[in-house]
């Protein structure tokens, strides 16, 4: 079981989104939730370090900066007495998002941040969080879209490609399988993606997870669309609420690139995704 989840608190106006399923999952297994944010002001020192001009700086003071990150807080804390959350607590960073997320992924069970969040503030270039969190969290990220509901999760799809990322977030993800109604192995496109060559695509998998539960079902879907457009699409068809996806990406001058079915799941999915490299 998660006993200890860590949910980014952004300022993002869809943060409640993720919020709500963090909280949900840590009532669920009885675990502590750590609400985390950031102040920005490594990002304002490092700008001023570097002499940006007047026009680069941001228009709050540090003090106001401080006091967006703990009003954060404080509705974190608001929010967890009004769901029910027994143990929680607060962090407050002024690394980037980044840094502090992927520090504390160290010591947790499960991460959660919004589909669409950047690195919080403008100012520095904002930056896509969730591609840097599932290449380089020690944990797996849960990824919420703004519109997904809390849960429970009932209906799990596996988007299954037979890769190592896939298989660590299946064995991350077995507290959450083990609590679901039904597990749906997904493979999309198997002959393209060369998903088990020479036997039954997702057979070998169903029938591992058929000795940890008693309700597995495997789905091929090949089609014409991008690999991660099909996953997206068949996962709104059979009515999932939580995908289980491998990351991929590959660093280029220490930056991280990400593989394009990783990008299309983060960027299309319209359900909470779980994924770890």
């Amino acid at each position: 079981m998660y006993k200890t989840i860590v949910v980014h608190l952004s300022s993002s106006s869809a943060i409640s989104a993720a919020l709500n399923t963090a909280a949900s999952v840590a009532n669920s297994m009885g675990a502590h939730l750590i609400g985390t944010t950031t102040s920005g002001l490594a990002e304002l020192n490092y700008v001023l370090a570097a002499g940006a001009p007047v026009a680069m700086m941001p228009v709050t003071g540090i003090d106001q900066l401080r006091s967006d990150a703990e009003l954060r807080l404080q509705a974190f804390r608001q929010h967890c007495r009004e769901h029910g959350v027994v143990s929680f607590e607060t962090r407050l960073f002024d690394t980037s998002p980044a840094d502090a997320l992927l520090l504390q992924s160290r010591y947790c069970d499960l991460l959660v941040a919004g589909q669409e969040e950047v690195s919080d503030g403008s100012l520095l270039i904002p930056a896509p969080l969730p591609g840097t969190l599932v290449t380089r969290a020690a944990r797996p990220v849960l990824l919420v879209p703004p519109s997904a509901p809390a849960g429970p999760f009932r209906k799990i799809m596996i988007a299954w490609n037979g890769s190592p990322g896939i298989s660590r977030t299946i064995a991350f993800a077995m507290p959450l399988i083990s609590r679901a109604a039904k597990i749906v192995v997904a493979v999309c496109n198997p002959e393209s993606e060369r998903i088990d060559a020479g036997g039954e695509p997702g057979a070998d998998l169903a029938t591992y997870l058929a000795r940890h539960h008693g309700n597995v079902e495997v789905v091929l879907r090949d089609g014409n669309e991008d690999t991660g457009v099909e996953l997206t699409d068949l996962a709104g068809e059979i009515g999932a609420d939580l995908m289980l996806a491998g990351a991929f990406g590959h660093s280029r001058l220490h930056e991280w690139v990400l593989g394009s079915t990783t990008s299309g799941l983060i960027e299309g999915t319209r359900i909470p995704l779980l994924m770890t490299h």
